[in-house]
């Protein structure tokens, strides 16, 4: 499996929640492109995403608003595809949508589908994993704290087989904490580290996880902790996570998740609200279009965290939070203490 078709749809969802790719592009577009542009991301709304009625009314919406001349002021490609991006989200209020461009994630997802020589798509998913192994997949710190609390900073959750290495050694290093506190002030997303982090706080007995329901099959992917997991679990340590309005996508899942099965206490703000996989489709050259094409479901609550985010147990500014978790964790240790 290459390193990027062994991301999940969650994954794609940090190109633009994160990344910031609207941030360039040529400096205009002209008429007949906007058109073809237009055409074809309502298009890509009516087939592809997750709920048809509001898929289909985005369609309608940003047709009529091509027709009326809404986007024939913006003469640069940043300002069209952001207009695009604010009329599309005026319907859904879906925060994973965008419409931008990016000649370098044009290449990546056509290394993704396939669409590019053996030779170039080896070269994108060498660059792809070079840039995540430089990140340290995500594991920005680990450390214990005061009182045998163990702290992990995490900055993604990147794929199982590019970042298992590197979360077995961090959990490794907190297997002896009597609590752990887990960073995702910072954490825009990503893919399937989500089950294998989480399996580390249950026994081997499977536990189910929040699950996927998928437009195009009609079905429910359900996910459940893995079996076998490096190391030593740690159904019994004490568990806190912190969040901020910048907690986003896989992050959510992995504190909601938790969160309703009552194995940890979510401390810190409100997450940003996003609960719908995605995938990044190629609209015109190198302008790309990402596109909510499922959604959470979670089998306790039924439904999800999108356009409300995860609501913490204890509310705390996200700048003070892990020092709230941390006298939390302290007091909780301290009684159990004899």
């Amino acid at each position: 499996m290459s390193a990027l078709s062994a991301a999940t749809p969650w994954a794609l969802a940090l190109i633009m929640s994160a990344s910031g790719a609207l941030a360039q592009g040529p400096a205009a577009i002209d008429s007949v492109t906007k058109q073809r542009v237009v055409t074809k991301v309502a298009s890509i709304m009516t087939e592809k995403y997750v709920d048809p009625e509001i898929g289909q009314e985005m369609a309608h919406h940003i047709l009529s608003r091509h027709q009326e001349g809404a986007y024939d002021t913006p003469a640069d490609l940043k300002s069209f595809c952001s207009a695009l991006t604010s009329d599309l989200r005026s319907i859904s209020n879906d925060k994973h949508l965008f419409v931008f461009y990016s000649p370098e994630e044009t290449r990546e997802v056509a290394a993704d589908k396939k669409l590019l020589p053996a030779e170039e798509i080896e070269e994108i998913e060498t660059q792809y994993y070079e840039s995540a192994r430089r990140d340290n997949f995500g594991f920005r710190k680990v450390e214990i704290l005061d009182g045998n609390v163990g702290y992990l900073e995490l900055s993604i959750f990147s794929s199982i087989e590019n970042g298992a290495d590197t979360a077995a050694a961090a959990m490794a290093f907190l297997s002896n904490a009597d609590a752990i506190i887990i960073d995702l002030r910072d954490n825009g997303g990503g893919s399937d580290m989500v089950s294998f982090l989480s399996s580390y706080f249950f026994t081997s007995d499977p536990v189910e996880l929040t699950g996927t329901y998928f437009r195009e099959s009609d079905s429910v992917s359900r996910s459940w902790t893995l079996p076998y997991v490096p190391g030593k679990r740690l159904p019994d340590v004490e568990l806190y996570i912190l969040t901020s309005p910048r907690t986003f996508s896989a992050a959510e899942d992995f504190a909601y998740t938790l969160q309703q099965l009552k194995r940890a206490v979510v401390v810190g703000e409100p997450t940003k609200g996003g609960a719908h996989p995605i995938d990044v489709l190629i609209v015109d050259g190198d302008i790309l279009t990402q596109v909510s094409i499922g959604k959470s479901i979670n089998p306790i609550t039924k439904t999800n965290w999108e356009g409300v985010g995860v609501r913490p147990d204890h509310e705390a500014p996200s700048n003070e939070a892990l020092a709230a978790a941390h006298r939390m964790a302290l007091k909780s240790l301290s009684e159990k203490r004899p």
